[in-house]
């Protein structure tokens, strides 16, 4: 193997091991509390080799962020390009986000509570990301819902519309479950979503 090839891999291995401990100790003490001392040494690194991979802690939160949606985006394309039918293809969207929130709960409560703490070039940073990702998103679940309506089974409504409207529920009982403390199973409201959905936008014979 050329040594090239074989420090950018142990590059990215090192930079993988950083975020995943800088998960564990913000979602333990969150983003204002933490400091890079404590996530080095969570991820048993020196505060020098974190820095050759992160200028700062808000560099490492964000990048953190962006590995999170970049995993959701995986899962969603996944979803989308399985051949299944259409009202499989709806339910699997809609556990997919979920599941995908509860597995990381901790993270995600500190990141919903922690972003107005970031400084302003940083919380622009992120409003950016989680913005482009929110429409790349938009479009995957746009593309079920189009086959949906080319299937019959929901009403003829801009697929775009339809979109939005799922996505804007799960995030709404993603909210709420985040902001009570993720107490209940986030993916037992599963059956809530898809009724309300689908009475809502399922067509009739």
């Amino acid at each position: 193997m050329p040594a090239d090839t074989r420090r950018e891999r142990e590059k990215a291995m090192h930079r993988r091991e950083i975020l995943e401990a800088a998960g564990r100790v913000f979602g333990k003490k969150g983003f204002a509390a933490t400091t890079m001392d404590e996530i080095a040494q969570e991820a048993e690194f020196s505060k020098g080799a974190m820095y050759l991979h992160f200028d700062s802690k808000e560099h490492l939160f964000l990048s953190l962020i962006e590995e999170r949606l970049n995993e959701v985006e995986a899962r969603l394309k996944r979803v989308v390009e399985r051949d299944n039918a259409p009202e499989a293809k709806i339910r699997d969207l809609v556990r997919t986000y979920l599941i995908f929130f509860e597995e990381d709960k901790d993270f995600f409560q500190i990141a919903a509570s922690e972003q107005p703490r970031l400084e302003p070039e940083a919380k622009s940073r992120l409003k950016k990301k989680m913005r482009e990702r929110h429409i790349r998103g938009l479009d995957l679940v746009e593309e079920a819902m189009r086959d949906a309506v080319d299937a019959g089974l929901l009403k003829e409504i801009d697929p775009r519309l339809l979109a939005t409207g799922l996505v804007g529920i799960i995030h709404s009982f993603t909210a709420r479950w985040i902001l009570t403390g993720g107490k209940d199973g986030l993916a037992e409201m599963e059956p809530v979503i898809l009724e309300l959905f689908l009475e809502g936008a399922q067509a009739r014979s």
